[in-house]
């Protein structure tokens, strides 16, 4: 009988940092320093004046300084235009926020769909007669999407909150971002985990995701980003004591009573509970055609990404993660509430267990989702009594590394915690085209030395490895992402104005940056953009991976 081996656990490698070639890998505003400090060097000779270079020939060695010098991986002239940014907002109030009464200019918001029909026919909106026309094509979907904005701070501001049904009638949230014509669907998911499961099953699970991201890498692909969104919700262990309270038998050995005591006693965060999503985000430029055909307008967008979204769910279960339900709005408003409002998560919990027994409805009205108060602050974020700091993730494991790398970062804390990864697929052409850059730029780096006789670091025989092997893995049809991760831990019960809350909130955010180290990964404070940061983390709204920039 043949002795049957373990199967290995696969590895994976490869990733890349997107870098910027506007001209010698350096962008467009280091170019033009790099050119004024060229200018600065030349103009004593000009002149014929050396003398007036004792001042300029310092002012030009900063300038490329500002250039070359790096400093978390980002030069001093990236750092330097997001403190001007930020202060310059700040000087216009801009980094502050204030909503429902607080509102200075607080208006109320009117959904026509609630109108009578006599008024409603007195000023119709654009939106509701292409609606009524695509109900007249009748492909299938409700009579159009009610309009709920809520009062959003920031970046969010465009962001209005659609409710559409699904061909069976269900409900269906749909986020709309008015200024980047994006349609965004978002389900809650379920999952069995990777951590306890073999070898053979977890590399099951992780294909099963990849495939899922292969199968989106189509040439013209309305769906444009894929955010997986995971936060867990520390909870203070009442809840595990009430239960034993509830269910304890009064006859029970004293022993075992007493040994119960200790365990809960020191119960203090035994307990957390975790939510999963995945926001889905559809492009109304791509979709145009298909968007055209059902009516128009958003109602007919709202019907175009609900039909993609259904065709997904085969491609999701492929990857062991179980659709629990696509949000509805009311569902949607109380995760983003939630998110911003910590402390409103317990009630909202107890909102819906009530809503089956014929309590009020779970979840709230969209239009309130949004905090009553906050402010960004350069370091970190302030929104209803609580304090975030966010994180990206500005370098990935250089060697060879498991699927189970995230798991410090996903583990057990004391504080809130929310993990998002934004993907972007990428169609063939434009895959091709960017691996062949990069195959390309690699090359070139790699003969230049070879024929100046220079030594070859072995980091770029390694990178032109890699480049050549994504190359070879699109031919044979693997898909080409782009991808980006947030990390935002969130401090509730936050005193601006008293040091051991800010000591808990540095502690909190060392006490992150120490399991990024444990999952070999490097961090970065998002200084001076705490807010887009929070809205990219913290929020499973599909907002968050940037536009690639020129010539990546």
């Amino acid at each position: 009988m043949s002795e049957q081996t373990k199967p290995e656990a696969r590895s994976y490698f490869g990733w890349q940092v997107e870098r910027v070639a506007f001209m010698f890998g350096m962008s467009g505003p280091r170019v033009l320093l790099l050119g004024a400090a060229s200018l600065l060097a030349v103009w004593p000779f000009t002149v014929a004046d050396l003398l007036f270079g004792v001042i300029v020939w310092p002012i030009a060695a900063l300038t490329v300084g500002l250039v070359f010098f790096r400093v978390r991986g980002r030069t001093a002239d990236e750092w330097i235009t997001g403190w001007v940014s930020y202060h310059l907002g700040k000087r216009r109030d801009f980094h502050k926020f204030a909503s429902g009464a607080l509102a200075p200019d607080a208006s109320p918001v009117i959904d026509t769909a609630d109108l009578e029909p006599e008024a409603a026919e007195e000023e119709p909106e654009p939106e509701s007669i292409t609606a009524q026309h695509g109900n007249e094509r009748g492909h299938g979907f409700g009579r159009g999407p009610k309009r709920k904005r809520a009062d959003l701070p920031g970046v969010l501001a465009p962001i209005e909150i659609l409710e559409d049904e699904f061909p069976d009638g269900t409900p269906i949230a749909i986020v709309h971002h008015r200024i980047d014509k994006t349609f965004t669907a978002v389900a809650r998911i379920t999952y069995p985990g990777l951590g306890l499961v073999d070898t053979d099953r977890r590399e099951q699970r992780v294909a099963g995701w990849g495939g899922l991201l292969a199968g989106l890498c189509t040439e013209g692909n309305p769906i444009i980003r894929v955010q997986a969104f995971q936060r867990l919700l520390p909870e203070s262990g009442a809840a595990l004591r009430r239960w034993h309270l509830d269910h304890a038998d009064p006859q029970a050995p004293e022993v075992t009573q007493a040994i119960t005591e200790g365990l809960l006693s020191t119960a203090t965060l035994a307990t957390s509970s975790r939510e999963s999503f995945l926001a889905f985000t559809m492009d109304a430029r791509r979709a145009a055609s298909a968007i055209r055909s059902a009516g128009g307008g958003s109602r007919a967008a709202s019907a175009v990404l609900a039909r993609h979204v259904i065709s997904l769910t085969a491609s999701i279960g492929g990857a062991d993660l179980a659709v629990q339900s696509w949000l509805q709005p009311r569902e949607l408003a109380e995760v983003v509430r939630s998110a911003f409002t910590p402390n409103m998560a317990r009630s909202l919990a107890e909102r819906r267990e009530a809503a089956d027994r014929g309590g009020l409805p779970a979840g709230i009205d969209p239009v309130l989702a949004r905090p009553a108060s906050a402010e960004a602050r350069p370091g970190y974020y302030l929104h209803d009594g609580s304090a975030s700091i966010t994180y990206w993730v500005y370098d990935w494991p250089r060697s060879r590394t498991y699927s189970t790398v995230l798991a410090p970062l996903l583990g057990e804390g004391q504080h809130r915690r929310t993990f998002s990864m934004h993907h972007e697929p990428l169609g063939p052409r434009k895959a091709e085209k960017e691996v062949m850059k990069e195959r390309t730029a690699r090359s070139v780096a790699v003969r230049m030395r070879q024929r100046t006789g220079q030594i070859v670091p072995e980091h770029e025989q390694a990178a032109l490895d890699r480049a050549a092997q994504q190359d070879v893995e699109r031919a044979n049809g693997h898909g080409l992402v782009r991808f980006t991760g947030l990390i935002t831990i969130t401090v509730t019960d936050f005193d601006d104005t008293s040091d051991a809350s800010h000591r808990e909130l540095e502690d909190a955010a060392a006490a992150l940056e120490a399991d990024a180290a444990a999952a070999r990964i490097e961090v970065d404070r998002m200084w001076n953009t705490q807010d887009i940061g929070f809205a990219m983390s913290a929020l499973p709204l599909g907002f968050g991976l940037p536009k690639a920039r020129w010539s990546q």
